[in-house]
């Protein structure tokens, strides 16, 4: 039974309307549904709306939930540690018995040789500090000019100033340029939708080559660092080739060019391993991390600081950059809090194996406007086409992946299209073979009727 009457809610909606500035959600799209979709309670991978109709969360709020909703652990390690020291600064040599130990703990499991640990509030913050900390360390050995980073095409690394202008999705720059300078992109690895036209597994990695290209034509001498998310995930979760980061360290090796890993979406069992680029082999000089640091229990980001990046800065005798809440002690709390039941759990193994059900599931379905079912762990991605022998995409006009995530919202499922009409499949690593089925069900019945629809308007 719903908690509010219609009244309350026709209220709310409105009032949500008139105050709220909500982010990166379309206006147009919430007056036209008479106010935004309100979501009152959640337990494990299930939220419950106003109305009191459950809905399974498809995307673990934005890829974050890692350990799922309504954990009682992590609200008694936040109100103990609360009561005890709400907060204090770490700036001016000041710290905490919980940072020193969450710092430790982070250490020690990133793929990194005797790395730093300096947290943020949140992904854009760990971002903004990695570029500020590349560009730094350059400075630092005597070459100022040695400023520039490269990304990619399709990647999302925040929204902050420094961050934005490392992402490249459509939007994201109307209205607020000029953004900081020296930022370059490269087009994205993605073997279903080529940029180059070649098929995977018949290519010399013409996406993995696109960076030596550009830092030849940027000048090495003038190129900090690279920037990647080991599995892009707002841009479409995809999977790049095999030996795509082998050969991308190669040549940052070649050119030294430091190697940048946002692992704030693939960080802390996601991916089916408890770092991203644990599947690859390859250590990055600096890591970003958030989301799945707290499951979004509470705020909380964080950098790996490679012992090579480090080492001019302590000769350097300061890093002047910090954040009001670096290391918030009951951030530090629930962190580890959140890791211990990562690990207890096993939590990264069980995505390894429903990621695999899932996506076999959503194949089986086989329906004619899924083409790739791409992924690995919990971060998935289902691109919708026209035709998928051709790998021809619906018009943008038609915004296909926005009507499926319209009707699924009807279906119980709260669904999230990316970009090219893909749709976000990253569940709560908490998630059973049980409540897949029951996923892919309402799935495969929302495409399906979007698709008729679809069918239904063609001349």
């Amino acid at each position: 039974m719903a908690s509010y009457t219609d009244t309350q809610i026709e209220a709310m909606k409105k009032d949500d309307l008139r105050y709220f500035l909500h982010p990166t959600s379309s206006i147009v799209d919430m007056e036209s549904w008479g106010g935004p979709k309100i979501i009152e309670e959640g337990c494990g991978i299930r939220l419950k709306s106003i109305e009191g109709k459950t809905i399974i969360d498809c995307g673990a709020g934005l890829w974050l939930n890692n350990v799922g909703l309504g954990r009682t652990e992590l609200a008694e390690a936040a109100k103990q540690q609360m009561e005890k020291l709400s907060y204090f600064q770490t700036f001016n040599g000041y710290s905490h018995p919980l940072v020193i130990e969450t710092a430790k703990k982070v250490a020690g499991m990133i793929p990194m040789d005797n790395p730093r640990i300096f947290f943020t509030s949140g992904g854009s913050e760990s971002n903004d500090t990695a570029y500020k900390l590349a560009r730094m360390y350059w400075y630092l050995q005597g070459k100022p000019n040695k400023h520039h980073i490269i990304a990619r095409t399709k990647a999302y690394h925040g929204v902050s100033y420094g961050a934005v202008s490392a992402t490249s999705l459509p939007g994201f720059w109307d209205g607020f340029r000029p953004l900081v300078p020296a930022f370059h992109h490269i087009e994205h690895p993605h073997c279903y939708f080529c940029p180059w036209g070649k098929e995977q597994d018949q290519c010399n990695l013409e996406c993995a080559e696109a960076l030596e290209e550009k830092i030849i034509e940027l000048g090495k001498e003038n190129v900090a660092a690279f920037t990647a998310e080991p599995i892009i995930g707002t841009g479409g979760a995809i999977v790049p080739p095999d030996g795509y980061y082998q050969r991308i360290h190669e040549i940052c090796d070649k050119y030294d060019v430091l190697f940048i890993a946002d692992e704030v979406i693939t960080g802390f069992g996601r991916t089916g391993k408890m770092f991203g680029m644990l599947h690859y082999g390859v250590q990055a000089d600096i890591m970003m991390m958030a989301k799945g640091i707290t499951s979004g229990y509470i705020p909380m980001g964080a950098v790996g600081i490679s012992e090579r990046v480090f080492t001019p800065i302590k000769s350097h005798g300061i890093f002047m950059h910090g954040y009001t809440y670096s290391g918030h002690p009951v951030a530090c709390a629930v962190a580890l809090k959140n890791i211990e039941i990562v690990e207890r759990e096993n939590l990264a193994e069980n995505a390894r194996v429903v990621g695999e059900q899932l996506r076999s599931r959503i194949r089986d379905l086989s329906l004619p406007c899924i083409g790739e079912v791409r992924g690995i762990g919990l971060i998935n991605g289902v691109q919708l086409v026209q035709d998928d022998a051709a790998r021809i995409k619906f018009g943008p006009e038609i915004g296909f992946a926005k009507r499926v995530s319209a009707i699924a919202w009807e279906n119980g499922l709260a669904l999230r299209p990316l970009m090219d009409d893909g749709l976000q499949l990253s569940p709560a690593l908490v998630i059973t073979e049980t409540d897949v089925i029951e996923l892919v069900d309402k799935l495969g019945r929302s495409i399906k009727q979007a698709y008729d629809e679809f069918l239904g308007n063609q001349p």
